[in-house]
Protein backbone atom coordinates (compact mmCIF):
# COMPACT_ATOMS: atom_id res chain seq x y z
CA UNK A 1 0.00 0.00 0.00
CA UNK A 2 1.49 3.62 -0.93
CA UNK A 3 2.04 5.93 1.72
CA UNK A 4 2.30 9.49 1.36
CA UNK A 5 4.25 11.90 3.35
CA UNK A 6 3.52 15.93 3.15
CA UNK A 7 6.19 17.77 5.46
CA UNK A 8 5.38 21.52 6.20
CA UNK A 9 7.98 23.96 8.24
CA UNK A 10 7.38 27.26 9.76
CA UNK A 11 9.80 29.98 11.50
CA UNK A 12 9.56 31.15 14.64
CA UNK A 13 8.25 34.89 13.62
CA UNK A 14 5.47 32.83 11.47
CA UNK A 15 4.56 30.21 14.14
CA UNK A 16 4.34 33.45 16.54
CA UNK A 17 1.51 35.17 14.22
CA UNK A 18 -0.01 31.79 13.56
CA UNK A 19 -0.83 31.56 17.01
CA UNK A 20 -1.77 35.09 17.96
CA UNK A 21 -4.65 34.99 14.79
CA UNK A 22 -5.66 31.51 16.21
CA UNK A 23 -5.04 29.88 12.66
CA UNK A 24 -4.56 26.30 11.96
CA UNK A 25 -2.95 24.03 9.25
CA UNK A 26 -6.14 22.56 6.57
CA UNK A 27 -5.67 19.99 5.02
CA UNK A 28 -8.35 19.17 2.53
CA UNK A 29 -8.76 16.18 -0.58
CA UNK A 30 -10.76 16.47 -3.08
CA UNK A 31 -12.69 14.08 -5.00
CA UNK A 32 -13.54 13.28 -8.55
CA UNK A 33 -17.45 14.43 -7.97
CA UNK A 34 -16.57 17.07 -5.27
CA UNK A 35 -14.17 19.67 -4.49
CA UNK A 36 -12.24 19.69 -1.99
CA UNK A 37 -15.04 20.89 0.60
CA UNK A 38 -14.00 19.29 3.85
CA UNK A 39 -11.62 19.77 6.44
CA UNK A 40 -9.87 16.13 6.56
CA UNK A 41 -7.20 17.52 9.06
CA UNK A 42 -6.56 20.46 10.99
CA UNK A 43 -3.75 21.14 13.77
CA UNK A 44 -2.18 23.70 15.17
CA UNK A 45 1.91 23.87 13.89
CA UNK A 46 5.45 23.11 15.64
CA UNK A 47 8.32 24.29 13.40
CA UNK A 48 8.64 21.13 11.24
CA UNK A 49 5.26 18.84 11.05
CA UNK A 50 4.51 15.73 9.28
CA UNK A 51 1.60 14.31 7.57
CA UNK A 52 1.08 10.90 6.66
CA UNK A 53 -1.28 8.82 5.29
CA UNK A 54 -2.38 5.32 2.97
CA UNK A 55 -4.12 5.28 -0.05
CA UNK A 56 -7.26 3.49 1.96
CA UNK A 57 -10.73 4.93 2.72
CA UNK A 58 -13.93 3.81 4.03
CA UNK A 59 -17.32 4.42 3.53
CA UNK A 60 -19.28 6.78 5.74
CA UNK A 61 -23.42 8.01 5.48
CA UNK A 62 -24.77 10.61 7.76
CA UNK A 63 -28.14 12.97 8.31
CA UNK A 64 -25.44 15.96 8.50
CA UNK A 65 -26.25 18.74 6.16
CA UNK A 66 -23.46 19.36 4.00
CA UNK A 67 -23.76 23.52 5.86
CA UNK A 68 -20.48 25.48 6.16
CA UNK A 69 -19.06 24.67 9.92
CA UNK A 70 -21.47 21.24 9.76
CA UNK A 71 -19.75 18.34 11.92
CA UNK A 72 -19.83 15.43 9.52
CA UNK A 73 -21.24 12.34 12.20
CA UNK A 74 -20.62 9.49 10.42
CA UNK A 75 -23.68 7.07 11.73
CA UNK A 76 -23.15 3.81 9.56
CA UNK A 77 -19.96 3.26 7.41
CA UNK A 78 -17.29 0.90 5.80
CA UNK A 79 -14.19 0.60 7.72
CA UNK A 80 -11.48 1.83 5.41
CA UNK A 81 -9.81 -0.89 3.48
CA UNK A 82 -13.10 -0.59 1.52
CA UNK A 83 -13.14 -1.91 -2.43
CA UNK A 84 -13.12 0.30 -4.98
CA UNK A 85 -14.84 -1.02 -8.01
CA UNK A 86 -17.92 -2.58 -6.00
CA UNK A 87 -21.00 -1.21 -4.80
CA UNK A 88 -22.28 -1.26 -1.56
CA UNK A 89 -25.81 -0.21 -0.41
CA UNK A 90 -27.25 1.82 2.76
CA UNK A 91 -30.53 -0.27 2.92
CA UNK A 92 -33.58 0.81 4.63
CA UNK A 93 -32.50 -0.84 8.08
CA UNK A 94 -29.36 1.84 8.13
CA UNK A 95 -27.38 -1.76 7.56
CA UNK A 96 -24.03 -0.77 4.55
CA UNK A 97 -24.45 -4.27 2.81
CA UNK A 98 -21.46 -5.03 0.41
CA UNK A 99 -19.06 -5.23 -1.52
CA UNK A 100 -21.39 -6.30 -4.54
CA UNK A 101 -20.95 -5.99 -8.75
CA UNK A 102 -22.40 -3.05 -10.00
CA UNK A 103 -19.86 0.00 -9.01
CA UNK A 104 -17.62 2.03 -11.22
CA UNK A 105 -13.75 1.64 -12.37
CA UNK A 106 -11.38 2.79 -9.84
CA UNK A 107 -14.37 4.66 -7.26
CA UNK A 108 -16.25 3.83 -4.65
CA UNK A 109 -20.23 3.25 -4.83
CA UNK A 110 -22.80 3.17 -2.52
CA UNK A 111 -26.53 2.93 -3.39
CA UNK A 112 -29.10 4.97 -1.05
CA UNK A 113 -32.06 3.08 0.23
CA UNK A 114 -32.57 4.15 3.73
CA UNK A 115 -36.04 5.59 3.35
CA UNK A 116 -36.12 7.82 6.57
CA UNK A 117 -34.85 10.83 5.27
CA UNK A 118 -35.55 12.32 2.11
CA UNK A 119 -31.38 12.47 1.36
CA UNK A 120 -28.01 11.30 2.78
CA UNK A 121 -24.79 13.17 3.44
CA UNK A 122 -22.48 10.22 2.08
CA UNK A 123 -18.44 10.47 1.58
CA UNK A 124 -14.69 8.69 1.82
CA UNK A 125 -12.89 9.07 5.34
CA UNK A 126 -9.28 7.64 5.55
CA UNK A 127 -7.15 8.28 8.35
CA UNK A 128 -3.59 9.85 8.95
CA UNK A 129 -0.80 9.88 11.41
CA UNK A 130 -0.26 14.03 12.21
CA UNK A 131 2.93 14.56 14.32
CA UNK A 132 2.99 11.55 15.32
CA UNK A 133 -0.50 11.37 16.63
CA UNK A 134 -2.83 8.65 14.56
CA UNK A 135 -6.25 10.29 13.53
CA UNK A 136 -8.69 7.70 12.54
CA UNK A 137 -11.79 8.06 10.53
CA UNK A 138 -12.03 11.84 9.65
CA UNK A 139 -13.86 12.65 6.32
CA UNK A 140 -12.33 13.95 3.25
CA UNK A 141 -15.81 13.96 1.22
CA UNK A 142 -19.36 15.00 1.80
CA UNK A 143 -22.26 14.98 -0.94
CA UNK A 144 -26.09 15.10 -0.54
CA UNK A 145 -27.38 11.70 -2.16
CA UNK A 146 -31.50 11.41 -2.82
CA UNK A 147 -33.13 7.98 -1.98
CA UNK A 148 -33.18 6.03 -5.18
CA UNK A 149 -29.71 7.18 -6.02
CA UNK A 150 -25.91 6.47 -6.11
CA UNK A 151 -22.84 8.04 -4.83
CA UNK A 152 -19.88 7.59 -7.08
CA UNK A 153 -16.67 8.57 -5.20
CA UNK A 154 -13.34 8.95 -7.05
CA UNK A 155 -10.84 9.95 -4.86
CA UNK A 156 -7.71 12.07 -5.94
CA UNK A 157 -4.22 11.86 -4.13
CA UNK A 158 -3.91 15.48 -4.46
CA UNK A 159 -4.09 17.79 -1.26
CA UNK A 160 -4.89 21.06 -0.42
CA UNK A 161 -3.15 23.15 2.43
CA UNK A 162 -3.92 26.61 3.76
CA UNK A 163 -4.25 28.80 7.06
CA UNK A 164 -7.49 29.75 8.20
CA UNK A 165 -9.22 30.26 11.80
CA UNK A 166 -12.17 28.44 12.98
CA UNK A 167 -12.16 25.27 11.03
CA UNK A 168 -12.50 22.28 12.46
CA UNK A 169 -11.33 18.57 11.63
CA UNK A 170 -14.40 16.52 9.84
CA UNK A 171 -16.26 19.53 8.93
CA UNK A 172 -17.75 20.87 6.18
CA UNK A 173 -15.70 24.24 4.54
CA UNK A 174 -17.86 26.20 2.31
CA UNK A 175 -15.66 29.02 2.51
CA UNK A 176 -11.24 29.35 2.14
CA UNK A 177 -10.53 32.75 3.35
CA UNK A 178 -6.50 32.30 2.84
CA UNK A 179 -4.87 31.19 -0.33
CA UNK A 180 -4.78 27.29 -1.17
CA UNK A 181 -2.03 25.59 -2.17
CA UNK A 182 -2.37 22.63 -4.39
CA UNK A 183 0.07 19.91 -3.65
CA UNK A 184 0.16 16.27 -5.96
CA UNK A 185 0.93 13.40 -4.79
CA UNK A 186 0.98 10.18 -7.07
CA UNK A 187 3.09 9.28 -10.17
CA UNK A 188 6.28 8.59 -8.53
CA UNK A 189 6.01 11.50 -5.72
CA UNK A 190 4.94 10.03 -2.30
CA UNK A 191 6.95 12.72 -0.10
CA UNK A 192 6.43 16.36 -0.53
CA UNK A 193 8.28 18.87 1.81
CA UNK A 194 6.82 22.34 1.65
CA UNK A 195 7.76 25.52 4.13
CA UNK A 196 5.50 28.49 4.34
CA UNK A 197 6.06 31.85 2.26
CA UNK A 198 4.27 34.87 4.71
CA UNK A 199 3.65 37.13 1.66
CA UNK A 200 1.87 35.74 -0.50
CA UNK A 201 -0.08 32.93 1.59
CA UNK A 202 1.07 29.79 0.25
CA UNK A 203 3.22 26.36 0.79
CA UNK A 204 6.38 26.53 -1.47
CA UNK A 205 7.77 23.22 -2.58
CA UNK A 206 11.58 22.76 -0.96
CA UNK A 207 13.43 20.94 -3.95
CA UNK A 208 16.37 18.43 -3.10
Amino acid sequence: MIKYDLRISFTDAQLEAIYATNSNVIVAKPTEDSEANVAWQVFKPLQSNSLTWEEQYGIYVSTTSAASGARLEQLSSVPVGAAPDKLYTLLPSGVISGPAEGGAPDAFALQNKYQVNPYMTVGLYQNATVNGVDILGNALSAAPVLEASTAIMTPFTTVYVWLQSRIESNTIVTTVASPMTELKFGGGVDTIQTSYDTTTGKFLINQG
